[in-house]
This record gives C-alpha cells, structure tokens and sequence, in this order.
C-alpha cells in the first residue's frame, strides 16, 4: 500500500539518508542537493527558513519502505524555490506525478518560479521537467579541485572592502544578470567564511571571485567570477582564482573545491582545467515562471 503525505521532523534522518544515497548516482543525482547525509540534514533543518522543510517535503512510503522525496526549498527574496528531487526509486517512479501533485499544493503565493537542476544522466527528472511544462535554461559542468594545496603558488590578492562595493555590484550584476545572488545579496553574504577578493588597478576594480565556506562539512566552492572586458586575457582571471583557492585551502577541513560554469562557456572551462580542476558532472538547468502558467502542471 503507497503512502504519499507530507514529511514529518521526526522523519529527517531517514529522509536525508535517502536523498544522500540516490544522489551518489548520476543516473538519479540532482545538483542542488548535497551527498552526505548529515550536509543534508543540516540544511534541512538549518538553511530551509522561508519555509520549513516540514512545509516543503513530501514523502512516499510502500508498507514501511520509503520509496520517494520531493520537497523545495523557497527563497522569498527572490521569489522562487529549488526544487529538491524528484527522489524515487527507479522501480516506483510512477508515483512521481502524484508527488509533484501533493508538493505543489504546498507553495505560497511568494514564489513566482520554480528552478530544477538534474544531472543529464538523469534522464527519468530531465524527462519530467519538460512534462511539468519547465524550459530548459542551460547546460552547466560541475568541476572539481583537489590538487595538493602546497602545490598553489599565487600572488597577493587582496579582499574587498567597502570602497569597491558599488563596483564590484555593477560587474557582477553585468555578468551574471537574473543570477542567485544579486551583486548586493552577496555583499549581505560576506562573513569570515563568504569573501569577495578583488584585483585593481591604479584604484579601479577590474575583477572579483565570490567564495563560500562551510567549515562543518568541508565544503568550499566558487560561486561567482568576473573580469571586466578590457582587462580579460591579461592574468587578472588566473590571479583571482588561484590566490582564492589558496585561502581556501587555509581551511585544514577541506579537500576539494567545486564550482559551476555553462558548458558553452569553453574560455572559462579551459581556465578551470588549467588550474587544476576536473570535469565532475553535467547538469541541465530548468526553470518554470508560475505566473505565466496556466497551471502547475
């Protein structure tokens, strides 16, 4: 007998366990979700504060298997949620619109648009996306550092300060327009595990990386990166990145950096590649604009 309702707290351990599980695998891996389950679970719990994930996750169970997740978590200052999923056992992926069904039913009237980012191994969620009426928005790679950090040899780069706000808002709000962070989210953002490092020239901000830290679970990764145009084919790109991954691995918990690029974007990637890092996955980016839908499915 199925059982599809909604997630209950007590239910968190057993619900992030199954989503780490599934993710390992690329063929059911999605790429906003984590791979070890207590990276999970904290976000879950911790992280999910526009709405809580027991507002947010529906479960399936057969008899007292779980067999299914799905849930979002909401982001009211930009109005959209990620979805989190689809989460299914191959052998039950049947019940996937009943799911999509019961965890629609739970968004607020704050979210004007949906984001979903399978693997493209993952052909059961791509397939889906496209049948729940999503677009596809891009194609992006995930790649991966985990060369020895005393092999970074970098120049001083320096971390931004208040001076270069303004600047550093308008560069990034240039190269990464609609992005998950607006130039002033990141600046909300900075603590002493977010940074904005910077290069300049004669006092003029000509590039930027945004990098975050999770000290708990060992995880760094490179969000944002920009050089102006004037300044690009000039080193600035390789100075910033290298001299961030060198404070990175200041951290003695982490072992490897991520990062996420368009797969078009074959300067940047061979950029990457160069500095040491290593293609990991292919994803598909998709997006669905509620608004304009004449209904959730």
């Amino acid at each position: 007998m199925l059982d599809i309702k909604v997630i209950e707290q007590d239910e968190l351990g057993k619900v992030s366990s199954f989503i780490a599980e599934l993710n390992q695998h690329e063929e059911s891996h999605i790429g906003f979700c984590g791979k070890e389950q207590d990276e999970i679970a904290d976000c879950m719990k911790n992280d999910m504060d526009d709405i809580n994930y027991t507002d947010s996750f529906i479960v399936a169970y057969e008899g007292n298997e779980l067999v299914g997740v799905l849930g979002f978590d909401a982001d009211f200052e930009n109005s959209n949620a990620e979805i989190w999923g689809p989460f299914i056992v191959p052998r039950k992926w049947d019940i996937v619109y009943d799911m999509w069904n019961e965890m629609t039913g739970l968004l607020t009237s704050e979210i004007d648009s949906l984001e979903m980012f399978p693997n493209l191994k993952n052909e059961r969620a791509c397939q889906f996306a496209k049948a729940v009426s999503f677009e596809k928005h891009s194609d992006e790679s995930i790649l991966t550092f985990r060369n020895d950090r005393h092999e970074l040899k970098s120049d001083f780069i320096e971390e931004m300060t208040p001076t270069y706000y303004d600047d550093m808002k308008q560069l990034h709000d240039e190269a990464f327009p609609g992005a998950y962070y607006s130039g002033q989210q990141i600046i909300k953002r900075l603590d002493e595990d977010n940074k904005v490092f910077i290069k300049t020239n004669d006092g003029v901000l000509i590039g930027y990386i945004y990098v975050e830290v999770e000290p708990k679970f060992g995880d760094g990764s490179i969000e944002f990166f920009a050089v102006k145009e004037s300044e690009k084919g000039r080193g600035v790109g390789k100075e910033l990145l290298t001299g961030a991954l060198k404070w990175l691995f200041t951290y003695e918990t982490i072992q490897s950096i991520t990062l996420c690029v368009n797969s078009t974007n074959a300067s940047a990637i061979n950029l990457y590649k160069k500095a040491g890092f290593q293609h990991q996955h292919d994803l598909c980016s998709f997006t669905k604009n509620l608004k304009t839908s004449s209904a959730i499915n």
